[in-house]
């Protein structure tokens, strides 16, 4: 029940008949009986009080929807095949490993080094950093694997040099006045952003990096690059149309949907990117904020050459550490990664005909159920062209 507002305006005397016409008086509760006009009030304030439950419900709704999630997403890297899959990556391992050596000897130049890892799982970076020269690493771990990461630091690191800590990185008390040179962390996820790990760090920097100290990623750039992927296309969508002689083309509308609702992590063909890669992302790990990744948009511009076509999109990122000469990347180009590359592939191809040049924005949001995913959506116009919007879920 949704009262009438209140209004302090005497009620006028009318004329029968003439409700049925309109009249900007304000008729109000004034002249109505004290015990009607307490009942009206009394109801506004029963209102007022439902609308304020169902705010902290829902409020209350999110909290425990973001628990879930962190808790599914703590008890995925509790199973050994996500670390065996990530241990087996050589090209992130060894970016690490070349990065924290060539730090190393300025670590132990300066004497009393003292590192965070965060998100240490089997203790790999930590042990890299206590063996490059780090006096004390602490390895934040709030999954199962932690009772296994001291194991694995007392097996390979000089005496007492790691501390693992088994709790969540917004939990970690290293002490009000304790702070340290670098924090390490392999936080990236598909798309760069995908997981959501990022704010974690973010709060270790924030509460116990030093001034000038060191992050490690430093920088990390997202790519974006028009795509033309037949082979994709004819695999997953146009297989339906005939199978074994049977024509099962109804079904090219269910697949459609079902393979473009969500992006597919895969190596997209080099020869399948139709234009330059595009920056839509570039963060500086020591000055980005959480408020940076919880929506962001890039403008883009490109063209389809004659006779080409638009698919969809493929991403990739690349990251720096520090003045380290090595980088990680995850491009098309280079050797492949877990990562592999993230494709947008869309319900319905941009023909290219004799060339044309499309423009747009693409924006990234977090997404709206899943506080771990994104949903990321392509505005994009062409001349002569109706306008076309396609949005995917990152979950």
């Amino acid at each position: 029940l949704c009262p009438a507002p209140r209004r302090t305006s005497p009620l006028p005397h009318l004329p029968r008949g003439a409700m049925d016409d309109p009249d900007d008086t304000d008729l109000g509760l004034a002249g109505l009986s004290p015990e009607f006009q307490a009942m009206i009030g009394g109801i506004e304030g029963h209102t007022a009080h439902f609308v304020k439950l169902i705010e902290r419900r829902t409020q209350l709704s999110k909290e425990a929807a973001k628990k879930k999630d962190d808790e599914v997403y703590l008890e995925s890297y509790g199973e050994l095949d996500i670390h065996e899959d990530m241990l087996k990556d050589r090209p992130r391992v060894e970016a690490y490993q070349k990065a924290i050596e060539f730090h190393g000897p300025a670590w132990k130049s300066k004497g009393d080094v003292s590192v965070v890892d965060v998100g240490a799982g089997t203790g790999l970076l930590s042990v890299f950093c206590a063996r490059a020269g780090a006096s004390k690493v602490h390895a934040v771990e709030a999954s199962r694997l932690a009772y296994f990461c001291k194991q694995i630091a007392e097996a390979n690191a000089p005496t007492g040099s790691i501390e693992v800590h088994e709790v969540r990185a917004e939990e970690l008390d290293l002490g009000a006045d304790q702070k340290v040179d670098v924090i390490v962390s392999e936080w990236m996820g598909y798309f760069l952003l995908f997981e959501n790990m990022l704010p974690s760090v973010l709060s270790v920097r924030d509460r116990y990096l030093k001034p000038g100290g060191l992050m490690l990623p430093s920088r990390c750039r997202l790519h974006l690059a028009p795509l033309q992927d037949g082979a994709w296309r004819d695999a997953k969508l146009d297989f339906w149309r005939s199978v074994s002689g049977i024509d099962m083309s109804a079904l090219v509308p269910l697949a459609t949907a079902t393979a473009c609702e969500k992006p597919q992590h895969r190596l997209v063909p080099v020869d399948g990117l139709i234009g330059p890669a595009m920056e839509i992302l570039n963060l500086d790990l020591h000055t980005a904020k959480e408020s940076d990744l919880r929506r962001f948009q890039a403008d883009l511009r490109f063209d389809v050459p004659p006779g080409g076509r638009l698919d969809g999109f493929a991403s990739w990122f690349d990251c720096d550490f520090g003045e380290a000469p090595d980088k990680l990347s995850t491009a098309p180009t280079a050797e492949p990664t877990h990562w592999r590359q993230t494709a947008f592939y869309f319900r319905q191809p941009i023909e290219g005909g004799g060339g044309i040049t499309i423009e747009g924005t693409v924006s990234v949001e977090i997404h709206e159920a899943f506080s771990r995913g994104y949903r990321v959506t392509f505005d994009l116009q062409a001349p002569g062209r109706k306008s076309r919007l396609e949005s995917f879920e990152l979950r």
